[in-house]
């Protein structure tokens, strides 16, 4: 089975790390582990790479995400998403956190079967962005005559 991590940093391979939660935010207990957090959701994964720092609220049935800092969402950011075929770790190290999640636990580092690079604006393509819109191009009222 392909699942995928998404994040701002370009990997050779991904590392464990422990979740953290901000203050006065109920997170489940399977949330924090010191673990490689996976998706099924290919959108899912870009969006947790895109998301800028503070707090990102996604919902996953209405496909909408807001953001804690709109203001500080980069959507020329470079972000990437990586795909780990998963049918070489034990099922006994795999936990399903959600619907949309898996922690593999035990494990200090996987590989990836493949990366792929995006801009952050492209979360777009799988999610309404709430409270963030792009700038409209601005348009030079400046004539040149030759």
């Amino acid at each position: 089975m392909k699942l995928y991590h998404g994040s701002k940093n370009n990997f050779a391979s991904i590392r464990k790390s422990q979740a953290s939660k901000a203050d006065g935010i109920e997170v489940p207990e399977n949330e924090l582990l010191s673990a490689i957090y996976l998706t099924p959701d290919y959108g899912f994964a870009l969006a947790c790479a895109a998301r800028p720092k503070g707090i990102t609220n996604n919902d996953g049935e209405n496909k909408s995400i807001t953001f804690e800092n709109p203001e500080l969402f980069d959507p020329e950011e470079e972000v990437f998403v990586y795909e780990i075929d998963i049918e070489h770790i034990p099922k006994e190290k795999i936990i399903e956190v959600d619907d949309h999640q898996y922690a593999i636990v035990g494990v200090d580092e996987i590989n990836i079967s493949s990366k792929f690079a995006h801009k952050a604006k492209d979360v777009q393509n799988y999610y309404e962005l709430k409270n963030w819109k792009e700038k409209p191009k601005e348009i030079s009222t400046e004539f040149k005559i030759r």
